[in-house]
């Protein structure tokens, strides 16, 4: 499981390019280039703008305010800064009426301050780009415009339906999903090549055997993981089992489910001895980069850190335990109240615009987060890129077995003392009868704040 803080401090980059030719021997990607509002349209953007113009949720009609103006709240960078800028100045080109000003806010630290002030000033941008956490508390306060009635039903319909869902408050779509990613296993080719091992795992009991036997053979760690929340809450989900109760009021952890979780966790490490546990400050892709340990697990985006052309590797599906259950992360815009019926009006058209399908496919193309809707996944232009890139076809073949965490600021608050629990479990100084009863009660006392 990915450091999150490295998901969330950094986008896809141009550095996409040259690991995908690292991990499949492909052809580089073209990278848009930009100077400051003069972005050009990459070559998928630019072959078709004419199917953009075109309604039913691929780009929307022209706002019926003369002079709509749109403020956008956002952290992108890198090559995800470019083709924002490219597909807002194409959005804007056709749609003379509506002005869309980017205003870019670094870090997402950053520009939750920068929103949270804005808020309190009733001053809030007309959208912005968010975490569930934030949306989560922005929705409670009565403050976001649901998007369900706003947006072309050619979008809604099309959407993803785990993204759907994610994106949804008691039924209601009130936001868009916007840089969405999945997990899935980097596995070393050279180090399966030497334990003579065919294929990836598929399942829990491979992915230990495999693990061992790789460790065997060549010495490296067979499988390089965090002793952290995210990590057990993937194997936990796997396991058949859940962070919280359908109601989300209390912790429903400490189960047979998280028994199984911790046991196989310190068994790889402990017993097995074919496990690594990285150390929180590190970053799961420095390591398999370097070929500390043959696999990992972690997000599509740690596909651009992939960069030593000495070390071979692929990726393929999570390996499943009683189940598959596929962690996905992402950003999603949300619209506020405070704009007027014009402003929304115009912003819907332009996240129709944004999501239409050619665009959520250049989208993906150049930045390596995923096409957001069903559609995408099977048009030409996709497989096309998806056979020249095999790596960056897997995450969403996942996505049918995918789950965001809750959507709670409470369980987030105290990741790190769950972070704390979990490693003392996992390095065998704590046992998983203690670990999953002082996790409980942290999670409870964060509940009832």
């Amino acid at each position: 499981m990915m450091n999150r803080n490295r998901w969330m401090a950094t986008t896809a980059t141009v550095a996409l390019s040259a690991a995908l030719v690292a991990g499949c021997g492909v052809p580089p990607i073209a990278s848009p280039s930009t100077t400051g509002n003069n972005t050009q349209p990459n070559q998928a953007n630019q072959a078709n703008q004419a199917a953009n113009q075109q309604t039913n949720g691929q780009g929307g009609q022209a706002s019926t305010d003369p002079n709509a103006t749109i403020t956008f709240y956002e952290a992108m960078s890198g090559s995800a800064a470019s083709e924002l800028n490219s597909l807002t100045n194409t959005f804007m080109s056709q749609h003379p009426s509506i002005r869309v000003n980017l205003v870019f806010n670094g870090s997402f630290t950053t520009e939750q301050q920068k929103l949270n002030a804005a808020i309190a000033a009733n001053q809030p941008p007309t959208i912005a780009e968010v975490r569930d956490t934030w949306e989560t508390d922005y929705y409670n306060q009565g403050l976001l415009q649901p998007l369900g009635g706003l947006l072309s039903q050619g979008t809604v319909s099309d959407m993803i339906p785990v993204l759907k869902n994610d994106n949804s408050y008691n039924g209601h779509l009130v936001s868009a999903p916007f840089t969405v990613s999945a997990d899935v296993l980097y596995y070393n080719t050279d180090d399966f090549s030497k334990a003579g091992i065919t294929s990836p795992p598929t399942t829990w009991s491979q992915l230990e055997q495999d693990a061992i036997q790789i460790s065997r053979a060549t010495g490296v760690p067979g499988l390089g993981f965090q002793a952290n929340w995210p990590t057990f809450e993937m194997f936990l989900n796997q396991a058949g089992g859940q962070v919280l109760s359908t109601d989300q009021k209390q912790a429903s952890l400490n189960s047979a489910a998280g028994r199984n979780t911790l046991a196989y966790l310190n068994k790889l490490v402990k017993q097995d001895s074919a496990a690594w546990v990285v150390p929180p400050a590190g970053y799961l892709s420095d390591g398999f980069n370097t070929n500390k340990y043959a696999m990992t697990i972690d997000s599509t985006t740690s596909i651009q850190f992939m960069t030593n052309n000495n070390t071979h590797w692929s990726v393929a599906p999570l390996p499943k335990g009683l189940q598959s259950a596929v962690p996905a992360t992402g950003t999603n815009i949300v619209l506020f109240k405070d704009a007027s019926a014009s402003e929304q009006q115009a912003a819907a058209e332009y996240i129709d615009f944004l999501m239409s399908k050619d665009n959520t496919i250049g989208w993906a193309e150049g930045t390596g987060y995923l096409p957001v809707r069903q559609s995408a996944l099977t048009d030409p232009a996709w497989e096309s890129f998806v056979s020249h890139n095999p790596n960056v076809g897997i995450a969403p073949t996942e996505l049918q077995d995918a789950y965001f965490s809750p959507r709670l600021t409470a369980l987030s608050d105290v990741s790190d003392a769950l972070n704390t629990q979990l490693a003392a479990c996992i390095n065998g100084n704590q046992s998983t009868t203690a670990t999953l009863q002082n996790m409980t009660t942290i999670v409870n006392q964060a509940l009832s704040h």
